[in-house]
């Protein structure tokens, strides 16, 4: 049985998740889905960690307090989620372009938004894992509690 919670395999005859102890018997709770519009200027924290059983980069959107306590290795990003540009662009490329910028700033890099102006929106979130990439192995290495720049500021 697969945890709603973490995702971790659990025996199916568990009660409990063997990773994080979420109980495994009840029922998941249903949540009416909100429509994306609603969402539109709306400011959210995400906080990225890499799973410790799977080794995946994974998030929590607007996580509690002991959830940030639990994966301190992690980054906390604040982002706003902008309208889609009057351009017809996927309505991804702000958030990634956001996450881009504050990864960039946080290894003292210099952002420029006109490099990813022709990337893909693929190709922009792939840039991105790269910069989460590093800014966890440079966190890991030097123990770094810094956390990461929150400007939610649009462009």
């Amino acid at each position: 049985m697969k945890c709603a919670q973490c995702g971790t395999k659990n025996d199916p005859q568990s009660k409990f998740c063997r990773e994080c102890g979420a109980d495994l018997q009840g029922k998941p709770k249903s949540s009416a889905a909100t429509p994306v519009s609603e969402l539109y200027g709306k400011e959210v924290e995400v906080l990225f960690f890499i799973e410790s059983f799977s080794g995946k980069i994974t998030g929590i959107v607007n996580p509690s307090e002991d959830q940030i306590t639990r994966y301190r290795e992690g980054i906390l990003q604040r982002v706003v989620i902008e309208t889609p540009s009057e351009t017809g662009a996927d309505e991804n490329i702000g958030a990634v372009l956001t996450f881009i910028r504050q990864s960039k700033e946080y290894l003292g890099e210099k952002y420029n938004e006109n490099e990813y102006r022709n990337f893909s929106t693929a190709d922009l979130k792939k840039e991105y894992l790269k910069l989460f990439e590093r800014i966890l192995k440079e966190k890991s290495r030097i123990g770094d509690s810094k956390p990461m720049p929150t400007g939610t500021e649009k462009k």
